[in-house]
C-alpha cells in the first residue's frame, strides 16, 4: 500500500539509497568484502532481499537499518504533512474505513499485520478518525502492553433494565497493527523496546532503531525481539479464519509459513488484491481451495482485471476495470 502510494517506498529505491548511503561510511576490510558482494550480486540483477543475505557483521547490520531508517524516515515525512492536510489519500483507507465499520459486535477488533516501517497506516487512520492501536501504551515513550490498551478503549454505554438506568461498558471496533518487522518509531533502549514518535525522523546516537531489514539475519533479530514483534500477531494468526492480503507478494517466508498453512490444510479462506502476480503466489494459489487471486491482466495494451481461483479452469477476463487497484475494489465491491 505504502507503494501505491509512491514507488520510492518500494525495494528498488531503496537498493539505491543503501548504494549511496554505504559510499559515505568507513567500513573494515570484513565489511568492506561483504558490502562487495552484495554490490557484485545486485548488479548481477540479483534481488535486494537475497543479495544482503550475504551481510553477518552485526556492525555492518546496523549501519545498513540506520541508512534504511534515514531513509524511510525522509519519505514518511513527507507524506505525513500531505496526509494530514488531505493534499492526499492513502489508497486503503475507504476499504479499512468500511472493515471496521462493518465490524459485528461479537467481533470488534480488524487484526492487520504489516512488513512495511513506515507510518502512511497510521497517518491515515488519524485523520479520518479509525481507532487503532499497535499495542504500546503510555507517554511519550511507550512499552507494548496490550492489556492496558484493552482497558483504554472501552466506551460507557446507558441502558435500561426496567425502571433502572444502568451502565455498561462495550468494546470499540478498532484495528491491532502488527509491525512485525518493526517501525520508524520504535528503538530498543534502556534493555527495552519503546514506541517513541518524537526519535522517528532523527533519532538520538544512544537509540538503536528496531527494523529488520531485509536479508537471512532478519531471522536471528527477529527471534530476538520475537514477544514484541511476533507474539502478537501469531496469536491473531491462529484464530483468524479469512485473510485479505493487500499487494503483498509472499517474500517473507518466517511470516507466511502458518499462514500457508492454514491457506491450505485448513482451507480457510482468503484473497489477494494486487497489480501483479508472481511464481509465489500462483504456487500457492495451486494449493489452496479456498484463496482468489484479483489482479492485472497480462495483456501488453490496456488494462483490465483477472480473478482466478482453482477450481476454475480459467481466470475470469474484465476488460477496462481495474479491481486490482484497492481504490477500484473498494468502489465496486464495498460501494465505497
Amino acid at each position: 500500500m505504502s507503494c501505491a502510494l509512491d514507488k520510492r517506498f518500494g525495494m528498488s529505491a531503496l537498493k539505491d539509497a543503501l548504494i549511496v548511503g554505504i559510499k559515505n561510511k568507513t567500513l573494515t576490510e570484513n565489511q568492506i568484502a561483504e558490502w562487495c558482494t552484495v554490490a557484485t550480486n545486485l548488479q548481477n540483477g540479483i534481488g535486494l532481499e537475497s543479495a544482503l543475505n550475504f551481510v553477518t557483521d552485526q556492525d555492518l547490520l546496523k549501519t545498513l537499518t540506520r541508512i534504511t531508517g534515514s531513509f524511510i524516515a525522509d519519505l514518511d515525512r513527507e507524506f505525513c504533512y500531505k496526509i494530514v492536510q488531505n493534499l492526499v489519500e492513502w489508497p486503503a483507507l475507504q476499504l479499512f474505513r468500511k472493515l471496521v465499520e462493518g465490524l459485528p459486535e461479537g467481533d470488534h477488533i480488524l487484526h492487520v499485520l504489516t512488513p512495511n516501517y513506515d507510518m502512511l497506516f497510521e497517518y491515515a487512520c488519524d485523520s479520518s478518525g479509525i481507532p487503532y492501536t499497535n499495542g504500546f501504551f503510555g507517554g511519550i515513550a511507550r512499552k507494548e502492553n496490550w492489556k492496558a490498551i484493552s482497558q483504554a478503549f472501552l466506551e460507557p454505554e446507558k441502558i435500561c433494565q426496567g425502571r433502572k438506568i444502568k451502565t455498561v461498558y462495550r468494546h470499540r471496533k478498532r484495528v491491532h497493527l502488527y509491525k512485525v518487522h518493526g517501525s520508524l518509531n520504535y528503538f530498543f533502549h534502556l534493555n527495552t523496546v519503546l514506541e517513541n514518535n518524537a526519535w522517528m525522523w532523527e533519532p538520538p546516537d544512544f537509540a538503536e532503531r528496531l527494523m529488520i531489514t531485509p536479508g537471512l539475519s532478519k531471522f536471528q533479530i527477529l527471534q530476538k525481539y520475537r514477544q514484541e514483534l511476533l507474539q502478537s500477531a501469531d496469536i491473531a494468526i491462529d484464530k483468524a479464519t479469512n485473510f485479505l492480503f493487500l499487494g503483498y507478494g509472499f517474500n517473507d517466508s518466517h511470516l507466511e509459513e502458518y499462514i500457508k498453512r492454514k491457506l491450505i490444510k485448513q482451507a480457510c479462506h482468503g484473497l489477494i488484491v494486487t497489480r501483479s502476480t508472481n511464481p509465489r503466489i500462483e504456487a500457492l494459489l495451486g494449493q489452496a481451495d479456498n484463496l482468489w487471486l484479483v489482479c492485472k491482466t497480462g495483456a501488453p495494451v490496456g488494462e483490465g482485471t483477472q480473478i482466478y481461483n482453482k477450481g476454475y479452469s480459467n481466470s475470469l477476463k474484465l476488460p477496462g476495470k481495474n479491481l486490482w487497484d484497492i481504490r477500484e475494489f473498494t468502489k465496486h465491491i464495498l460501494g465505497g
